[in-house]
């Protein structure tokens, strides 16, 4: 039987395969990929509220290089939960680019009612190196599909 830490480690694990998989695809069709390995993942009620991600020096490097001039115009969201985490694969498209960002996600339950409360005109991601001197912001418009009821408590809200 797994402990809650090792399940948690295998569902990240899961996450990170299927990020490699979706790059995999976009590859193949000819788009460019970042694909982004947090260390770090907090969730933030400030505003923007979101979420703030640390990512290693060299990605956050092609992640900068890569973005300057994109145009982001969709974003798909991928998540699953488990044990109260929510693990959510986030892939942010500039289509006329052929440019895709995946940035894997995690956070608990709280984060996810307290995002899910104070917001209401979307949440950003703040990808940042460990330095923290700058940043790149992903904008989510519909973050709904991050936050599911059983999180949220969002049916219990709406009674």
């Amino acid at each position: 039987m797994d402990t809650a830490d090792e399940a948690v480690t295998d569902h990240w694990t899961a996450v990170i395969d299927d990020m490699e998989a979706t790059a995999n695809e976009y590859r193949a069709a000819g788009w460019t990929v970042i694909e982004l390995h947090p260390g770090d993942v907090t969730g933030s009620t400030d505003e923007p509220a979101g979420f703030d991600v640390v990512v290693p020096d060299n990605e956050f490097a092609q992640l900068e290089t890569a973005v300057e001039g994109a145009a982001f115009d969709d974003t798909e969201l991928f998540g699953a939960t488990h044990g109260g985490t929510r693990f959510v694969l986030s892939v942010t498209f500039d289509s006329e680019n052929e440019l895709a960002v995946c940035c894997p996600l995690y956070f608990d339950a709280s984060v996810a009612r307290s995002l899910a409360q104070t917001t209401t005109d979307g949440l950003v991601t703040r990808i940042r190196p460990l330095t923290n001197d700058r940043a790149v912001t992903i904008e989510y418009h519909d973050p709904d599909p991050l936050f599911p009821e059983e999180l949220t408590d969002r049916a219990d809200q709406s009674a």
